[in-house]
């Protein structure tokens, strides 16, 4: 008898369903019922749905001679898993490319596209990139649910005493609010959570958008295009709006100069707000660069900086896993924790090595990983928050020096607590671990 051919991991769940990203409802039926008839239009569906199962952002395929070599990405983290064979490979990524509207028989050039996904009642935007590499072809997809898991700055994982300095900034008036994460660290998302936690629904919000690249609604923004179709550019809709005296004009992409200063005078004038986002390694980082960047409103910028946040990701412990343990003295000195105040830290469960898990008896016995977190020891992540509220002396010396290592000495002087000192915060509330916060840090 044959061997029973082993099961796939794409074999495992059930198919997610496709949505093409075209208008015409029969031209995307029409492409559903083409690709159908490929034998890769299952595999893709399942492998899909196998990746949006384990929590995967990114899937990566990795094509070369005989194999089909794949990666997720979860909480941030890259994971191998079995590869597949070539064949299998080639006809789950014709069936992707057919239904993202690329190229499927062009392996070498740069291609993008995009899809729709369904699981039961959830949705996903797929984006996928290919490209011609060496050793065969390189594809990557990023997949996003199209509903934001995150109502408030809380549940990203700020702090209670912090969203209370943060609120009344977003909330202020005559001054300017910078967010900011490094690149790749959930800068769109923490743009949205905070600008929901603004009061829109007493004042006028006003965003200015290219119309290239719009972003998601928000209730009670208002949305202002230029560039692309419009014909119009920035300046000249800045302008318009600017007439009406709105109270927060929003800025997804920093503005042009022009715009930038016809801002800063509308803020200083009828002391309304200006929100802004870029990616910056630090809320230093990106204060600086911001100064920079506009040399000629730069003592304006100085003058009606409100708040800077920054913020970075890392993984949050499993809280049906996770291990306590009491930490001693010396632990608590280095972390500048006062004696007594913390009883417990905790990190994750790792099992012992396979030879050393047995019963009482001596015999083997595997132990059967958390059910939760599948084993990793981690669920998902959260932001460790910096906000910088720069005082009288930092906005002075923002004029004098970019010298970013004096200038985090004068912000400290004034109060501010820098991103490592929320990061041990974050450990002490039992939320993430140490060796997180090493690997995360470590990294440039």
């Amino acid at each position: 008898m044959a061997a029973q051919e082993e099961i796939q991991l794409w074999q495992t769940v059930a198919p997610v369903e496709f949505e093409p990203r075209i208008a015409e409802r029969n031209q995307a039926q029409s492409l559903l019922i083409q690709t159908r008839q490929g034998a890769g239009y299952q595999i893709i569906g399942g492998q899909l749905a196998h990746a949006i199962q384990s929590r995967a952002t990114h899937v990566l395929f990795d094509f070369s001679q005989n194999a089909c070599a794949i990666r997720y990405q979860i909480d941030g983290n890259w994971e191998q898993l079995p590869p597949i064979d070539r064949e299998t490979g080639d006809a789950m990524l014709y069936a992707l490319k057919q239904l993202s509207l690329m190229n499927p028989a062009d392996r070498r050039s740069p291609q993008s596209g995009q899809l729709g996904l369904k699981v039961a009642k959830e949705k996903f935007n797929l984006s996928s990139q290919s490209q011609g590499v060496a050793t065969g072809e390189r594809v990557l997809c990023k997949i996003e649910s199209t509903k934001v898991p995150f109502e408030r700055m809380s549940d990203l994982g700020m702090r209670d005493k912090l969203f209370e300095v943060f609120k009344e900034k977003i909330d202020a008036h005559g001054n300017i609010v910078l967010i900011t994460t490094p690149k790749g660290e959930g800068l769109t998302t923490t743009w949205g959570v905070a600008i929901n936690a603004a009061d829109r629904l007493v004042r006028d919000f006003q965003e200015f958008d290219d119309e290239t690249k719009p972003e998601p609604d928000i209730i009670n923004v208002n949305q202002n295009y230029f560039g692309g179709e419009t014909g119009k550019t920035e300046i000249e809709v800045v302008l318009k709006a600017v007439l009406k005296e709105p109270d927060v004009l929003i800025f997804p992409e920093l503005p042009e100069p022009e715009s930038m200063k016809t801002c800063l005078e509308h803020v200083k004038n009828t002391e309304k707000q200006l929100y802004l986002r870029m990616n910056a390694g630090s809320a230093m980082e990106g204060l600086v660069r911001l100064v920079g960047r506009y040399r000629d409103s730069s003592k304006d910028i100085a003058a009606t900086i409100g708040a800077v946040l920054c913020q970075k990701l890392v993984r949050r412990l499993c809280d049906n896993c996770k291990l306590g343990f009491e930490p001693p003295p010396q632990l608590l000195k280095q972390l500048g924790i006062p004696a007594g105040r913390v009883a417990m830290l905790y990190g994750p469960f790792i099992p012992p090595p396979i030879e050393q898990q047995v019963d009482e008896n001596g015999k083997p016995a595997p132990l059967i990983p958390c059910h939760v977190c599948n084993g990793r020891g981690y669920l998902g992540r959260i932001a460790i928050f910096e906000l910088l509220t720069p005082g009288e002396e930092l906005r002075k010396a923002l004029l004098q020096t970019q010298d970013m290592g004096r200038l985090s000495q004068i912000a400290k002087g004034e109060g501010h607590r820098g991103i490592q000192a929320e990061a041990i915060l974050t450990v002490a509330r039992g939320l993430t671990s140490l060796d997180e916060l090493k690997r995360v840090f470590a990294k440039k």
